[in-house]
């Protein structure tokens, strides 16, 4: 768990939006919306570093030589974001390991 101090209020408010920040760039609801939303702006700020590792992935599969190691690795990051939809629709903050670090990192 992280130290976000969420009520079930909260969670119970923001977990159809954080659920939905997953999804391809349905984040930016998250920052539309509910940025006031700890629980939804925390899925939503992992949910970025996702969608821009996907975009990544999506540009360099066109390269012959690591087209097929970045469609691997992109069936990997939607495994990913499917984890942060399950953690959100279960009102878990657990960071995903490599991905929540990466999030804190970037001030959005």
């Amino acid at each position: 768990m992280t130290d976000l101090k969420l009520t079930k209020a909260e969670i119970k408010e923001g977990a159809p939006f954080a659920a939905l920040s997953y999804i391809f760039c349905l984040w930016i609801l998250v920052f539309i919306f509910k940025k006031d939303n700890k629980f939804s702006y925390f899925h939503a700020r992992q949910a970025v570093v996702i969608f821009f590792a996907e975009v990544v992935c999506l540009v360099f599969q066109f390269i012959p030589v690591f087209g097929i190691l970045f469609i691997l690795l992109n069936f990997l990051l939607m495994l990913i974001a499917l984890y942060g939809i399950y953690l959100s629709l279960t009102g878990s903050s657990k960071k995903i390991p490599v991905i929540g670090k990466l999030a804190d990192k970037f001030v959005i």
